[in-house]
């Protein structure tokens, strides 16, 4: 004999009375709300199509166009079927990071405006670093700086993995929301940063990162966002040349 699977309740129980002409927006706004006072977490059921039509006195319509909305901002996650419903979903840094790249393409993001958020970002992941780095931290941007030193004809490689190091150097910061925004500023930089290569560029790459890693292992702070700056300052004051003699 069959055993009767238990009605799965909704989790949250704040919902509002919505007004049917924006009942879709007002739930979804709802729903972010609720989220940010931190009343829903990852997980929890809202409910199915059906269950929230009729709790909240709509067709379920607008509850589906809600739920589409709120899949698309990576709120909520929906399953189909019997058991199925909208749970909010778990968190996810790289969809941000991609969502962010796409629009800063879209609206069509500086060369000034770029390397402003890059110093920004990496100057603070540096200071950071030097507070908070492992020794298998150093070890990989050792590794990588080491790698480099190997790309001397190819400029896409090298640009590749001259890119790697500096996210390394941000994931050794050991703070999400810079790593996230990097990965996204790295999208719409990388074009930009490639350059045919030589020796001497090679070798100066390799140099910087040198210092910045031993500043880093060594725990200072200052010199480790001192040098970062510099190095963004002096490679943003080339591409800008380069934006002006083209």
């Amino acid at each position: 004999m069959a055993v009767k699977q238990k009605k799965q309740e909704p989790h949250w129980v704040g919902w509002q009375t919505v007004r049917t002409e924006s009942a879709s927006a007002r739930i979804v706004d709802q729903v972010w709300a609720a989220l940010f006072r931190g009343e829903l977490k990852p997980g929890d059921y809202l409910g199915s199509e059906v269950q929230l039509a009729q709790k909240l006195g709509l067709s379920r319509v607008p509850v589906r166009d809600a739920f589409r909305t709120l899949q698309a901002l990576g709120i909520i996650d929906v399953k189909v079927g019997a058991r199925g419903g909208a749970r909010v979903a778990s968190g996810d840094p790289n969809r941000f990071a991609s969502a962010l790249a796409v629009q800063l393409k879209l609206i069509g993001i500086s060369v000034d405006e770029m390397f402003d958020a890059q110093i920004a970002i990496e100057v603070m992941a540096a200071e950071l670093a030097a507070k908070r780095a492992t020794t298998a931290d150093l070890a990989t941007l050792r590794c990588i700086n080491e790698e480099l030193q190997t790309y001397k004809t190819s400029s896409v490689r090298f640009t590749e993995k001259a890119m790697r190091f500096h996210e390394a150097l941000i994931e050794a910061a050991h703070n999400r929301a810079l790593a996230a925004q990097f990965k996204a500023l790295r999208s719409v930089l990388e074009p930009i940063y490639a350059q045919r290569i030589s020796a001497t560029i090679v070798k100066r790459v390799v140099g910087w990162n040198k210092q910045i890693i031993d500043s880093i292992a060594a725990a200072d702070t200052a010199r480790a966002g001192a040098l970062m700056r510099r190095r963004l300052e002096i490679i943003r004051a080339r591409q800008l040349m380069k934006a002006v003699d083209a």
